[in-house]
């Protein structure tokens, strides 16, 4: 298949390709043709991160995370003291 670019598309492959010395134009124009596509159905593409979350589901983590916390056993002060945590450094 051959692809016309227009004058700013030939300079932003341009742009990529020194970046990426290592990589084709082919291999550039494959990857964000396959971002583009999964930004468009709301999936991640592979290899890079998640969509940001929500307050919600920020919020949903952090209560996932601290079930149960209120039976952990409180310890002494001096369970974390610099002398507990470096006793065995001495």
């Amino acid at each position: 298949m051959t692809i016309m670019l227009t004058p700013q598309g030939e300079e932003l492959l341009r742009e990529a390709l020194d970046r990426h010395p290592g990589e084709s134009a082919a291999t550039l124009i494959e990857r964000a043709l396959a971002e583009r596509a999964a930004r468009e159905v709301g999936t991640p593409p592979s290899g890079s991160s998640p969509p940001p979350r929500s307050a919600e589901q920020i919020t949903a983590f952090f209560d996932a995370l601290a079930a149960g916390s209120d039976k952990i056993p409180t310890l002494p002060t001096d369970a974390f003291s610099r002398e507990s945590i470096y006793q065995d450094h001495a």
